[in-house]
């Protein structure tokens, strides 16, 4: 009896073993006990590697939980990849979405200075475990050194958006970083849907490209426009209009004498903030008058969500090709619905306050 309850005793042992238990027992009352252990395996994150806009290798450890940015479309990209909630630090021109100025007014998110100059004193007082700015802007790139010197980490999106391939490309780089690639793939195929709408439609209908003169402002500053290389090209061009400063680069200063020649179509003035009827005055005063555009009344001042679609290359490129489409050719996609889009002859509130041109261009 004894040998065969050793038998089953030592059966007992060596299947508990096998299965990972450790088997113990008291002989004193023949009780025998058995005691599960387990191994706890701790989960590691890989950590993730990305190459920024200014071609340097940064690793991040974990997700970033305070994040400043330095651009408006910086801010608009956080908050369409659902990443609002990490954000401590925005420009003076971030107002979208909605819920930034609001955040800003309850002391959730902190102002730290504007597009160009931006305060590294009060972005160091946040304590952020990410910085993003702009590889296009030479200010953003001037606070590299010495907030790596303090161990911040600061990343550089491309920023010299030319197509819509440079923006996925900054769309990605920031979702990488936070581990929501799905949400970037969800948020390039919606904006991929409004452009095709557009570009659709006018392949259906094979429209004659209406030519189009883009300005930086009145013509008191400069006539200053958009060259081919540039993100407002790219929009102009998918929205099926011709850009009449494409063979430039950058932000070329125009003549008069070319702008005669080319002889435009359609007029695009960006007029954040400004008297919308001192801009048409300006503009009556010189020879833009004998433009087809003027003629025909076909001057656009964009202004305040318009100006902004426009010149800020974001999430929002879908509706500044649509608001671009619905300009040159309202028969086929209805009058502009953006507000505020001023076209020459109708009436609009005043403003007064003029920002200078590059002040325009915070993207």
């Amino acid at each position: 009896m004894q040998v065969r309850l050793l038998a089953i005793v030592l059966v007992i042992a060596v299947v508990a073993l096998i299965s990972g238990y450790v088997l113990g027992w008291s002989t004193s009352r023949e009780v025998y006990t058995f005691t599960i252990t387990s191994t706890i395996t701790k989960e590691v994150r890989i950590p993730t590697s990305i190459v920024d806009g200014l071609g340097r290798e940064v690793v991040f450890e974990g997700v970033p939980s305070r994040v400043v940015s330095l651009a408006p479309s910086i801010t608009e990209t956080l908050f369409a990849l659902g990443l609002g909630d990490r954000v401590v630090g925005v420009t003076s021109y971030c107002n979208y979405p909605p819920e930034v100025p609001k955040l800003v007014e309850e002391g959730k998110i902190a102002v730290i200075g504007g597009f160009w100059n931006p305060d590294p004193e009060k972005i160091i007082t946040l304590k952020p475990d990410l910085i993003i700015g702009s590889a296009g802007t030479p200010p953003h790139i001037q606070l590299k050194d010495r907030f790596e010197s303090l161990g911040l980490k600061i990343v550089y999106i491309y920023g010299s958006t030319r197509n819509i391939y440079d923006l996925y490309r900054d769309i990605s780089l920031i979702a990488k970083i936070f581990n929501v690639e799905d949400r970037a793939s969800k948020l390039v195929s919606s904006i991929q849907d409004e452009i095709n709408n557009v570009t659709k439609k006018l392949q259906d209908v094979n429209v004659t490209k209406l030519k189009v003169l883009i300005l930086l402002g009145p013509p008191s500053w400069g006539l200053i426009s958009v060259g081919g290389d540039t993100f407002i090209d790219w929009v102009v061009s998918t929205a099926g209009g011709i850009n009449i400063a494409r063979k430039f680069s950058g932000w070329p200063r125009l003549d008069y004498e070319y702008i005669i020649s080319q002889n435009p179509d359609v007029i695009i003035v960006s007029a954040m903030n400004m008297n919308y009827e001192e801009v048409i005055n300006d503009m009556r005063k010189t020879l833009l008058v004998e433009t087809k555009a003027f003629k025909e009344g076909r001057v656009y001042l964009l202004d305040k969500e318009a100006d902004d679609i426009l010149m800020r290359f974001g999430p929002r490129v879908g509706k500044a090709v649509q608001l671009i489409a619905k300009i040159l050719y309202p028969e086929l996609f209805g009058e502009p619905d953006i507000p505020v889009v001023y076209k020459l002859g109708t009436t609009v509130p005043k403003t007064t306050t003029i920002t200078p041109y590059e002040e325009v261009l915070s993207s």
